[in-house]
């Protein structure tokens, strides 16, 4: 049974209220607002600790986002002294290590259609 959190707070809330109002002291198959009301505050206090993590979530994914953009900046530093390196280069093993594709191993990237007239002629 799928349970939705937004319609089970009302329901909590509804079920209290109801309770604190019209039978503060009765017992209904031996339950009553005595039994609801710590059962509820322990519903309640999972709620209040989920929003508290949801918040702590957030600003960890903000923390995150602001490391990771100062770790790839001091990569990309690296990259570049690799490249500009005398023992090192854009053609070297280190290079490719680091997620690049080597000078010697990249295609030229010059590609050519075919002209029209030549289609032709090949037909």
């Amino acid at each position: 049974m799928a349970l939705n959190p937004l319609k089970n707070e009302r329901i909590i809330e509804r079920a209290l209220n109801a309770l604190r109002d019209y039978a503060p002291d009765a017992k209904f198959k031996g339950k009553g607002l005595v039994d609801l009301v710590p059962q509820a505050e322990r519903s309640m206090a999972s709620r209040r600790r989920l929003v508290a993590l949801d918040h702590e979530t957030t600003a960890e994914l903000a923390v995150r986002e602001v490391e990771d953009e100062k770790t790839l900046a001091i990569i990309s530093e690296i990259v570049d002294g690799v490249i500009g390196h005398e023992d090192f280069g854009d053609d070297s093993p280190l290079y490719e290590a680091l997620g690049f594709v080597r000078r010697s191993k990249r295609k030229s990237g010059l590609t050519r259609g075919k002209r029209k007239s030549e289609v032709k002629e090949m037909k």
